[in-house]
């Protein structure tokens, strides 16, 4: 009982937390380039979802050794990386953000976010479950 316990929080809670943690990051994203929408010279942003989550589930390699005591810790998948995002014409002051196209992803990600949560909450009640029944 416990190995399938463990292989379920293994492949499945940690990927449904690795995939919150991203969208919570896109959200900052999205945000930011709303608040900016305005800001003469302000390039949009956004993360490569695909590409983090492939990392996060160890897809692609990114070892990464610290080899001095003063360099940053950067092995944590948490810290998603921002792109730049050139989906949005560039308007005569050099900002890029389409505040409709923007807006349109910011729901969207809120979706996925609500979505990656409820089956968060799916999985660790039938881990619960799976305690508690093996229990009597």
């Amino acid at each position: 009982m416990s190995k399938i316990i463990d292989t379920l929080f293994d492949r499945t809670v940690t990927g449904l937390s690795s995939a919150m943690d991203l969208t919570w990051r896109r959200n900052q994203a999205l945000t930011s380039n709303i608040a900016n929408a305005e800001t003469p010279l302000y390039r949009a942003v956004d993360i490569d979802f695909a590409s983090e989550l492939d990392q996060a589930f160890g897809k692609i390699d990114t070892t990464v050794s610290k080899t001095d005591s003063k360099h940053l810790d950067v092995t944590s998948h948490s810290a998603a990386h921002f792109i730049e995002d050139y989906s949005g014409a560039t308007k005569p002051d050099g900002n890029n953000v389409d505040i409709d196209l923007e807006m349109g992803r910011l729901a969207q990600n809120n979706g996925d976010y609500t979505n990656a949560a409820r089956l968060m909450r799916r999985q660790l009640s039938m881990i619960h479950k799976a305690i508690t029944t093996g229990e009597r």
